[in-house]
């Protein structure tokens, strides 16, 4: 399978900022760059897995409470997915605090990236050409595009009142956050070849697919879905089991349909026919989960459905076989 780089960071941003578009990796906020503007075409810096072994970052102790207002402001954040407790802590333990004053410049457009910050107190308007094109106002992320594709800054960043700001310099930005989403991406790559639905998918789609997909745990006994929502995620079990379960509409009598364990997927169906949950699925063991939104599903699993719908049907012949004989 293709090696993961950056770039397959980038893209798998991409694809995750479709569900919620604040958090894509950018000196810039979606809003704005969905307008159409492009970005250029430069080259990611390259870690090794030796170098991002052997290095040893800067640490800076922090009080629980900036610890947890921290993890506040980078949970909804792409690149923050996945991580273990420990993993998140070492990330966070190494941001510097930064206070800023009103009007005191940030970043600058053009010039090379230092730092990722994360801001957890104040207002800062992020300005392209001359022109306010977001605002952050007590939370939010900024400036891993530059650290992640080497490039220069898009945009520059001014304080509007006074604010705190936490810094994560680049070196430690690229051996602890880049190379471990790289190291999980190829791991998915690794576990995704052996999913017998992805047997449609070229060896370029299943990389995409690793870089999209969201990483979820369930606890034994949770509703992972239930019958009659509205479907806006497909699944792949990692690890667990879940059950399928269909409420009859006759007599309100369950009935299991269906057990997902390792391999298996579900969810499929009201992404493909556009229609409500037909089933009720809950973890029947600790869950773990691999997940993928609506848009991005549609983007990357398409040669997949074909052999998915043939399971519908199949689905909805044992249901209507079932009512007809009760």
């Amino acid at each position: 399978l293709p090696t993961c780089s950056t770039h397959s960071l980038v893209r798998r941003a991409e694809d995750h900022g479709s569900m919620n578009g604040g958090n894509l990796p950018s000196d810039l906020p979606a809003s704005y760059r969905n307008r159409g503007v492009r970005r250029p075409s430069v080259s990611a810096e390259v870690i090794t897995e030796e170098q991002s072994r052997s290095f040893r970052a800067t640490r800076y102790p922090k009080s629980e409470e900036a610890i947890a207002t921290i993890r506040g402001a980078v949970q909804d954040n792409f690149l923050f997915e996945g991580l273990s407790y420990k993993q998140l802590f070492d990330v966070i333990e190494c941001m510097l605090e930064r206070k800023v004053s009103a009007d005191e410049e940030v970043m600058r457009q053009g010039e090379e990236g230092d730092n990722f910050y994360v801001v957890t107190e104040g207002t800062f308007d992020a300005i392209k050409d001359g022109t306010v094109v977001f605002t952050y106002s007590g939370k939010g992320a900024f400036g891993e595009l530059a650290l992640m594709y080497n490039c220069p800054r898009a945009a520059t960043v001014v304080a509007r009142s006074q604010g705190t700001l936490w810094a994560l310099d680049r070196a430690t930005f690229t051996n602890m956050l880049v190379a471990e989403r790289r190291r999980r991406a190829l791991a998915s790559d690794a576990w995704l070849s052996r999913v017998p639905i992805l047997d449609y998918l070229s060896k370029t789609d299943v990389a995409r697919l690793a870089d999209a997909l969201l990483a979820k745990q369930y606890s034994e006994g949770e509703t992972i879905f239930s019958q009659g929502d509205v479907g806006n995620m497909f699944f792949i079990v990692e690890e667990g089991e879940a059950k399928g379960l269909h409420l009859a509409t006759e007599d309100g009598s369950v009935r299991e349909m269906a057990v997902f364990r390792e391999g298996d997927y579900f969810g499929e169906r009201a992404l493909i026919v556009d229609e409500p949950r037909a089933l009720t699925v809950v973890a029947s063991t600790p869950l773990k989960v691999m997940c993928l939104d609506a848009p991005a599903f549609e983007r990357i699993l398409g040669p997949c459905k074909h052999a998915m719908q043939e399971r519908i049907n199949a689905y909805e012949s044992l249901v209507a076989a079932q009512e007809a004989g009760d």
